[in-house]
């Protein structure tokens, strides 16, 4: 009966060994998961944050040979704004889209502006203008409209899409991006 008892205690402590196995495993989880969470975060901000001096362009047609410092330079001049390429423009290209079936759609232009205060003045005349069409920038016949907007990450344009569709869903008016944030007006 003794031995009986013993080897139920040293299951019983052998069991209290494995619990605590486990409670510090949990305790190492946590802390994983907590630092998991903090990069995740820090690579959300660290992408947008690499955008901080872009603005997107969408709606230009894509043309062979096409010069996009040329095309910068003319939405410059219909804006009004004064902007020197040799020395504002770090660079500009045009993205590739997911969906390559969507052939219809103009890629997306990104402009880099070298000072990210005067990409805030230069997307702000640029929204200035209304109905912007690709026709008004010498591309005959074609009326597709041009906007332009902060170049969003790919978390923050699906949290603007998102934001947008619970917007409409709720009536209210305005859904847009002012410094990376989605404020929502009635």
């Amino acid at each position: 009966m003794e031995s009986c008892i013993n080897t139920i205690v040293d299951r019983i402590n052998d069991l209290d060994k494995e619990v605590s196995k486990v409670n510090s495993y949990q305790i190492k989880l946590n802390d994983l998961k907590q630092k998991n969470y903090e990069l995740s975060e820090g690579t959300l901000r660290n992408d947008q944050w690499v955008r901080r001096s872009n603005i997107q362009i969408i709606g230009i047609p894509h043309k062979k040979s096409e010069n996009l410092i040329q095309i910068i330079k003319s939405l410059a001049s219909k804006s009004g704004y004064c902007l020197n390429p040799d020395t504002d423009i770090d660079f500009v290209t045009r993205v590739a889209i997911k969906n390559d079936s969507v052939e219809n759609k103009p890629r997306p232009i990104i402009l880099k502006i070298q000072v990210r205060y005067k990409k805030d003045d230069f997307l702000s005349s640029l929204r200035k203008i209304k109905n912007l069409k690709a026709s008004d920038l010498g591309y005959a016949g074609v009326n597709t409209p041009i906007y332009a907007n902060d170049h969003l990450s790919t978390y923050n344009k699906s949290l603007l899409n998102e934001a947008r569709r619970r917007a409409k869903e709720k009536g209210f008016m305005y859904c847009w991006v002012r410094l990376f944030f989605v404020p929502i007006d009635i």
